[in-house]
């Protein structure tokens, strides 16, 4: 490839980069129906034509922001998970790293997740299924290490992708709770630590050490 080719290719990738980074923080901050790809031009500071001869339409555009951060954030839980070789390890990481990714990128979140709730907003007609494919990659791979847990005897047996609906599921629900929060830089680590816990250790305290704390209790009463 010569360099003009070279050149024009990599000022093409910055293009779509920008206008991809500008969308996001615009879907985030509007929503998806109440932003028009006017106001995504202006800020980007592109020619509306411009806009639409890189997408076709705002349907394709935000479907495009999605796809980009699902692949990043898959990419980042899974090369983190691939860093523990113990099932515990892994689990840990995949909390950790799904978490990570996702206080870091709020306006993602506010678009993946908030957005699922708009009755309006029909996804499967507006993000690619190999976004949601991409995604369920990541689930599949974690189920592997609930399976391999439950076959070295470390989980009760139960379907694997039981379990990792609940781990989703928890950690979406406790990302949502950032949105809008002033203070969830502060609970950002602690709901790591909390979701950990509650997946390896749950949140009953043992009948065992239950009845000690009750005996050091009545034993610091006294009569």
């Amino acid at each position: 490839m010569s360099e003009l080719n070279t050149r024009r290719k990599r000022e093409h990738e910055q293009h779509i980069k920008h206008i991809l980074d500008t969308a996001e923080s615009i879907f985030a901050e509007r929503g998806f129906f109440r932003t028009t790809m006017r106001q995504i031009a202006l800020k980007a500071e592109f020619a509306l034509g411009t806009i639409y001869s890189y997408f076709g339409s705002k349907k394709q555009l935000y479907g495009k922001v999605i796809e980009t951060k699902v692949n990043e954030l898959v990419v980042f839980v899974t090369s983190e998970m691939a860093d523990a070789p113990s099932v515990q390890g892994q689990i840990e990481k995949f909390i950790h790293a799904k978490m990570t990714f996702l206080h870091k990128n709020l306006p993602f979140l506010r678009l993946y997740l908030a957005e699922v709730d708009v009755p309006r907003l029909d996804l499967s007609h507006i993000l690619p299924q190999k976004v949601r494919e991409k995604y369920d990659s990541m689930l599949s791979g974690l189920t592997g290490v609930i399976w391999r847990g439950i076959q070295e005897g470390l989980f009760k047996p139960m379907d694997a992708r039981v379990i990792v609906k609940a781990i989703d599921g928890l950690t979406n629900a406790l990302a949502l709770s950032w949105l809008g929060s002033a203070e969830a830089h502060l609970s950002f680590e602690a709901d790591i630590r909390d979701v950990t816990e509650l997946f390896f250790h749950g949140a009953e305290i043992p009948q065992k050490s239950r009845q000690n704390s009750n005996t050091r209790k009545e034993s610091n009463d006294g009569p």
